[in-house]
């Protein structure tokens, strides 16, 4: 009978740590911001980059952490006007609570097709392709990675032949 009653148990609670763990795994981050200001959202193993917008068209990148509870907002940079009145750019760099240095280049260029990120005393380039937005005549391009420290960065965005359309210094 104790052995019933210990076999029962245990599929009861493997059945609620499953369900509550794809019920983690399944949420977005929408409920975090009003749908109407969201950009752009990319998931990772460790949490959700989200773009959004304001109605004075300020872009905000944020780090969201899933945990139990859900998400919590952890790390928010600005975005920041270039030279080229067609682009913005976010850059989030890591710390304690975000995982990865971030780099994202919103742009309204008809021809941007490609970012490139490069970092003085790093042998290794990034690259990223345009991605959709919930703005139609805006495309994302993202940079994420712990090889990135946000210090003496070049981006590079090119066009669908490899030419060099924009090139921001960030030192």
């Amino acid at each position: 009978m104790k052995e019933h009653l210990l076999t029962l148990f245990l599929a009861f609670t493997t059945g609620i740590t499953l369900f509550i763990s794809s019920w983690i795994h399944a949420s977005i981050a929408v409920p975090v911001f009003d749908a109407n200001d969201l950009l752009f959202e990319h998931q990772t193993t460790r949490g959700h980059l989200v773009i959004t917008f304001n109605a004075y068209d300020d872009f905000t990148l944020s780090f969201l952490n899933r945990n139990i509870n859900g998400f919590s907002q952890v790390g928010t940079a600005y975005g920041q006007p270039t030279a080229h009145e067609s682009i913005s750019l976010i850059s989030l760099p890591a710390d304690h609570h975000v995982p990865f240095t971030t780099h994202v280049l919103l742009s309204t260029h008809p021809k941007l097709h490609h970012m490139i990120v490069i970092e003085s005393g790093s042998q290794i380039a990034h690259g990223a392709h345009g991605k959709e937005t919930t703005r139609t005549d805006t495309t994302a391009f993202m940079v994420a990675s712990t090889d990135l420290t946000g210090e003496d960065v070049l981006i590079l965005g090119l066009d669908q032949q490899g030419a060099i359309l924009v090139e921001i210094e960030i030192p």
